[in-house]
């Protein structure tokens, strides 16, 4: 309850004191940056969240902490450890970690503050927004494609699968994973950002951050470019001189999608609901034949590469050589990416990036277990008080 409403909405003020000694590394239970800092979950008397628990804002700067809608922006606000969405109501504590509690009680993966359930006792039931019950009960129905019952998605709203329905029946090419791994954010949508509300569910890019490039073209490698993700952090694209020609990720769609990590561990939310909202357009194993199904793109990039570091040029990607201690940053998280990849063939977890909670390449997430599946005739879990403890209850 105390994380639901508190964890990291206030600024720690031994921090502005310079006394905190949970600053380095980070463990402390308030926020000392900006972009540490995140807006309480409440839902609301019409059964709404006041931000949605998986569309992310494209306007908020992960680096400053700062979107220009504020504390009212209706989309989730990537902070530093995605706070906003693991600690959302939808979210927190409704999977089993995979980790060990060590004798103290804490996760020794995620340390005190984990974000899931360590034990039955640790279990609490997922909120909803009354609109993700209305988008499965329309599934449920069969009401899909006839323009009747697809809930109206207002800002806030998840980007259901009523609307990626509609961009399958306008384009059925989206349903052939090698159509999306050659396309997906690789044109620029046609609607202005602020009149796009489809999220990830939009397979076109809104910004360079949301931006991905055909990997098949271009020819770059999983591996995230030291000049633009420093730590867990993904800057601006710009800040890589190479640009394009550059042989590394230079997003979080970027990676996501790439063929290397493409569907090679299965979705969480298939795992936890049986349901997923992103459908075609999610990057993780929704069945297990499904899993590794990038292989032959993957193999095809790795004999590319294979004529780039011998030859140090191929296509249009230029080789190029980066400080010692980029490249030592880049053999390490190649050495870590390498080691998951054959792990995950053979026990994959339950996985996701963007809309997702469990853990990804360089990320100090776990990953949840089985947790009740969603039903569309559940119980609205809400009161008529504009409060989290309303909603909350005895979590």
């Amino acid at each position: 309850f105390r994380y639901l409403k508190e964890f990291r909405t206030e600024q720690c003020p031994l921090f502005l004191q310079h006394k905190c000694t949970q600053h380095r590394p980070f463990t402390c239970f308030h926020w000392h940056f900006l972009n540490q800092r995140r807006r309480r979950p409440i839902r609301r008397r019409d059964g709404t969240f006041n931000y949605s628990p998986d569309v992310y804002c494209t306007k908020y700067d992960e680096t400053t902490g700062i979107c220009p809608d504020g504390d009212d922006c209706p989309y989730l606000h990537r902070t530093t450890g995605d706070t906003e969405r693991k600690y959302h109501l939808r979210y927190y504590k409704t999977g089993t970690c995979i980790h060990e509690t060590d004798a103290r009680g804490h996760c020794v993966k995620n340390g005190i503050h984990c974000a899931f359930a360590h034990g039955p006792h640790d279990l609490r039931p997922p909120v909803y927004d009354i609109r993700e019950l209305q988008a499965q009960e329309t599934l449920q129905n069969g009401q899909l494609g006839c323009g009747e019952g697809i809930p109206d998605l207002q800002p806030g709203i998840l980007a259901s699968q009523a609307m990626i329905e509609k961009i399958l029946s306008e384009d059925p090419r989206w349903q052939d994973t090698n159509f999306v791994l050659a396309g997906y954010k690789t044109e620029q949508c046609t609607k202005p950002p602020r009149l796009c509300r489809q999220g990830y569910a939009c397979p076109h890019y809104h910004n360079s951050r949301d931006r991905r490039r055909n990997p098949r073209k271009f020819k770059y490698r999983s591996t995230p470019c030291p000049n633009v993700k420093h730590a867990d952090e993904w800057g601006e694209p710009s800040r890589c001189e190479s640009g394009d020609s550059c042989q590394y990720c230079h997003s979080r769609t970027e990676q996501q999608f790439h063929p290397e990590i493409y569907k090679s561990t299965k979705c969480n939310d298939m795992r936890q609901t049986g349901y997923c909202p992103r459908g075609p357009f999610c990057a993780f194993a929704h069945v297990e034949n499904s899993i590794g199904i990038a292989n032959e793109w993957s193999s095809s990039l790795n004999s590319t590469n294979s004529i780039t570091n011998s030859s140090g040029q191929s296509g249009n990607s230029k080789h190029r050589s980066f400080p010692a201690e980029n490249q030592q940053k880049i053999n390490e998280q190649d050495n870590k990416q390498n080691h998951l990849s054959v792990f995950s063939a053979v026990n994959p977890l339950a996985s996701s990036i963007t809309s997702s909670l469990a853990s990804s390449v360089g990320s100090d997430s776990s990953s949840p277990t089985t947790v009740s599946a969603i039903s569309a005739k559940a119980l609205p879990f809400y009161s008529g008080s504009n409060t989290v403890e309303s909603v909350i209850g005895k979590s």
